[in-house]
């Protein structure tokens, strides 16, 4: 009854739209090869999916209870989430779509599932088709899952997709448990890319899809042959399943001819203290039929539109990272680039909505010319390396690789003048700080400003800071500091600063990228307090260095123009 309420509560929530698909029926059991119980379920529970394989599939989720079972200890973690989810506390336990198979002899048992349980559910129609494709790497140690997820009518709802690797049938000589069997059916080997699965938009229409790619580098594989994968769609409040699918070799057939998304902006840093950007755009050819041509357009806030056009050969389902030509912007506190494909093979995109991605862009925060960086290592400390480096490219500061795992280590850096700085920190190993190796994780700041934290990357995570002069050009004690006011100013700003002995004294402003937009020669000046106007009427918004040059030693502040 309450899966019935949960499916008419869901049907009523639909819009009119193309007409719903065929249901492919899910059923997830958790089970142990030291479970009598399982043993003596497990054969008719079997063969029943088996004679009903046009309607269903199934993934078997090995537990760690009540004894041994070497598939739970490949793979203890996925099973445990999914253990959790569902609050599973004894097996065998038996959910279809789902749902836990109540019946006459306990809760949740595999024995519960009937034909006649199957075929009602089989006649539930559902508003999402999956599909998916598996291939096997030329080197036998990895797969590749690419599933499909295409709406058919409107709706709305808090979806997630799991893409699964299975083993599909698994044979040892002897029990491998303590309960006698020896033959184990679509048991998981990875949940991709993690047990939380992918969140789909919250609301779909009719032809909207959404593609979700996965892989998973071999562990412990009894038959390569046997290697497959089972996707599906469930509501993640309610855990209602509404649609799955079986993996196969053939490509897929995708909803468009010619469809282009947009996947990715790289070698464009989050945060930053330069106005040029190079950015390196990952497309991914969604449609059946081959992309020879394409237009690329970009642009930072709104700045004029760059046109960058493409020529090559993408196949179906096929990504190419392009290099777009150099963008220079004023930058502000946060900025953001917007890049878009245009006129594939001459022609129209047939499915518009994922041809654009917006990435944000922030000026980098200003630190003093003494920086924090704490590291708690994980399990492979000696794959962890990190380095500062100037503007110009000189390593200023570096650290690692490290011996001891699980360790707090700071470090103070000091930084040698005032420069736009990058922080990068390594993993030779690929996987970052967490959490392959446990769960390592970093932070670099100045006082309570927080330049970079984190832990999950792959080989390298970077991020930049201003390092401003000291605040003073004048004694400690004086009351008059180097100072511009306002800052961000529109139209002029008042430059004050105090002269310990006469000096000659220029002040120029830079651009963020280095370059002199503005001079003042103010002469030869006595000691003692001074001030200057400078002038931002004919400045572009955005982000600025003004350095102060009194004979004796260089000063800079970061000034930003508005207007």
């Amino acid at each position: 009854m309450k899966k019935m309420l949960l499916l008419i509560a869901f049907v009523c929530s639909l819009i009119s739209g193309y007409s719903q698909s065929q249901r492919f029926i899910l059923f997830e059991e958790f089970t142990n090869a030291s479970c009598p119980p399982c043993a003596a379920q497990n054969p008719a529970f079997d063969a029943l999916l088996n004679a009903n394989s046009t309607k269903c599939t199934s993934i078997k989720f090995h537990t760690n209870w009540p004894g041994v079972d070497p598939m739970n200890a490949q793979n203890p973690a996925d099973a445990a989430a999914r253990v959790g989810y569902y609050g599973v506390t004894g097996v065998p336990d038996a959910f279809m779509d789902g749902v836990p198979q109540a019946g006459p002899n306990y809760t949740g048992a595999p024995a519960n599932v009937t034909q006649a349980l199957i075929d009602a559910e089989y006649l539930i129609p559902s508003p999402i088709n999956v599909s998916l494709q598996h291939t096997i790497s030329a080197g036998q140690d990895s797969v590749y899952s690419t599933m499909l997820v295409k709406c058919t009518q409107n709706f709305t709802g808090t979806l997630v997709a799991h893409n699964i690797i299975i083993e599909k049938w698994i044979h040892f000589n002897s029990a491998p448990g303590g309960n006698g069997e020896k033959d184990f059916y679509n048991v998981m080997k990875k949940m991709l890319p993690t047990s939380a699965g992918t969140a789909i938009p919250a609301t779909m229409a009719s032809g909207d899809y959404v593609l979700i790619e996965g892989s998973w580098k071999f562990g412990t594989v009894y038959d390569k042959t046997q290697i497959a994968a089972v996707g599906f769609v469930q509501e993640k409040n309610t855990k209602a399943v509404f649609q799955a699918g079986n993996s196969a070799t053939t490509p897929l057939v995708m909803p468009y001819s010619t469809d282009l998304q947009v996947m990715a902006v790289n070698n464009v840093l989050a945060v930053t203290c330069k106005n040029k950007i190079t950015p390196v755009v990952d497309i991914r050819n969604n449609g059946n039929n081959p992309v020879t041509s394409m237009t690329i357009k970009y642009y930072v806030n709104n700045g004029a539109v760059s046109t960058f056009h493409w020529n090559g050969n993408l196949p179906s389902l096929k990504h190419v990272n392009v290099t777009l030509p150099d963008y220079g912007f004023d930058i502000l506190p946060q900025n953001t680039l917007t890049v878009y494909t245009t006129n594939p093979n001459n022609t129209t995109d047939q499915y518009p909505k994922n041809d654009t991605i917006h990435y944000t862009i922030k000026a980098a925060p200003v630190t003093t010319n003494i920086v924090t960086l704490t590291i708690h290592t994980d399990n492979a400390p000696q794959e962890t390396t990190w380095d500062v480096k100037s503007s110009t490219g000189t390593v200023v500061a570096s650290g690692g690789p490290y011996t001891q795992s699980n360790q707090f280590i700071t470090q103070n850096i000091t930084l040698p003048q005032a420069d736009c700085y990058t922080f990068t920190i390594y993993d030779s190993g690929n996987n970052g700080l967490c959490c392959v190796n446990g769960s390592g994780a970093y932070q670099i700041a100045c006082g309570s400003t927080v330049i970079k934290q984190g832990g999950t990357f792959g080989s390298s995570e970077s991020s930049e800071f201003w390092m401003e002069a000291p605040t003073s050009a004048g004694p400690a004690n004086t009351i008059s500091p180097f100072n511009v006011f306002p800052n961000p100013f529109d139209g002029s700003a008042k430059v004050s600063f105090y002269l310990t002995k006469t000096g000659n004294v220029t002040i120029n402003l830079f651009s963020a990228l280095g370059q002199l937009v503005s001079a003042s020669e103010l002469g030869n000046l006595a000691s003692g307090q001074h001030e200057a106007t400078i002038d931002g009427q004919k400045l572009a918004a955005g982000m600025y260095i003004l350095q102060l040059n009194t004979g004796t030693a260089v000063y800079s502040r970061k000034v930003s123009v508005i207007h």
